[in-house]
């Protein structure tokens, strides 16, 4: 826990952070991305092909190097939640929060009771080292865990206002892919309705003293979300950056060939 209990801190002093997706769930590529430099690798459970064994090893591979691990979680669902929980990531990312009333339950199942509705076994789970830091681990949830709700669609953000307003909800992270969907217009980021619906979740997080963030799409690169208030941009993704790498490399090798039969 103490090698990435600092991430939330952080966060809220001030410093605008960047992060990567983790979708491939190979130890190898993560590390890479990691030792690259990024400040935080989100372990993508909701579209990776991943489990929770392998989550673990994602975590492992990446926490040695200083990259803070957060995972999304498959879904919104409480068991979902605390088997994700349990195995001690930095924070936990829940996609695609509709309303005020599964905000409230996501929070409630990252808590135990009488607060929450978490399922208590701490001295079974790697979270709290197996038992061996129980004390510590309550601490870390208290202080440095962080909760991130995703909004990604039409109702939430009519409801923005009240999400933003629940207690133990750190971030707000827009999903602009699934929001234009919701709005009828998949990835057309210059519509009115997406402008309209970007710009409002913006200035009610902001102005609900919550954490921002989001990753780059056409129009909004990653220096205008830092500009915009974004505290955490997250970009890359290990299997996207080597799709690309390929593609460019086999590129050149196919020029190059062709030059040579002149």
């Amino acid at each position: 826990m103490q090698n990435h209990s600092s991430i939330k801190e952080r966060l809220f002093a001030g410093e605008r952070l960047n992060g990567c997706w983790i979708e491939m769930f190979n130890p190898i590529a993560s590390e890479i991305m990691a030792m690259s430099g990024y400040d935080t690798a989100f372990i993508d459970l909701e579209h990776g092909p991943g489990s929770l064994m392998d989550a673990i090893a994602m975590m492992q591979a990446v926490e040695r190097h200083g990259c803070a691990p957060i995972i999304r979680t498959s879904s919104s669902n409480i068991v979902d939640i605390k088997r994700v929980l349990d195995i001690g990531p930095a924070g936990i990312m829940v996609p695609n929060i509709r309303n005020v009333e599964e905000a409230i339950a996501v929070v409630a199942a990252c808590r135990y009771g009488p607060e929450g509705t978490r399922g208590a076994a701490p001295a079974l789970v790697r979270a709290s080292r197996y038992g061996n830091d129980i004390e510590a681990y309550a601490k870390f949830m208290e202080k440095d865990f962080l909760l991130i709700a995703q909004v990604e669609c039409e109702e939430a953000v009519n409801q923005i206002e009240e999400i933003v307003g629940i207690k133990g909800i750190d971030m707000i992270l827009i999903g602009p892919s699934d929001l234009s969907a919701s709005l009828g217009a998949i990835g057309q980021y210059d519509q009115y309705r997406f402008i309209s619906a970007f710009a409002k979740i913006e200035k009610s997080t902001l102005d609900g003293g919550k954490l921002l963030g989001t990753i780059p799409i056409p129009g909004w690169s990653a220096n205008r979300l830092y500009e915009n208030g974004h505290s955490l941009v997250i970009s890359g993704a290990d299997s996207l950056l080597l799709k690309t790498a390929a593609e460019n490399d086999i590129a050149m090798l196919r020029e190059a060939s062709k030059q040579k039969d002149k």
